[in-house]
């Protein structure tokens, strides 16, 4: 498994980033989150198709 990154800190709440990756992958990638190493799944896409996920320990979003 590899390290996620944080996405820009633009991302204040959760409802902002589901609207920006609005597509669920339900084939998702695990990561660890760069902040508290717990384990993330990339569970939503954008509409460019790069994949992302919340980190529920830091409020979050992580990308690979």
């Amino acid at each position: 498994m590899k390290d996620g990154r944080w996405l820009t800190p633009r991302y204040t709440d959760r409802a902002v980033f589901e609207k920006d990756y609005p597509t669920p992958d339900f084939n998702p990638l695990d990561v660890y989150c760069p902040g508290c190493r717990g384990v993330v799944s990339l569970s939503r896409k954008s509409p460019a198709g790069r994949p992302a996920g919340w980190c529920k320990s830091c409020l979050r979003p992580v990308t690979s």
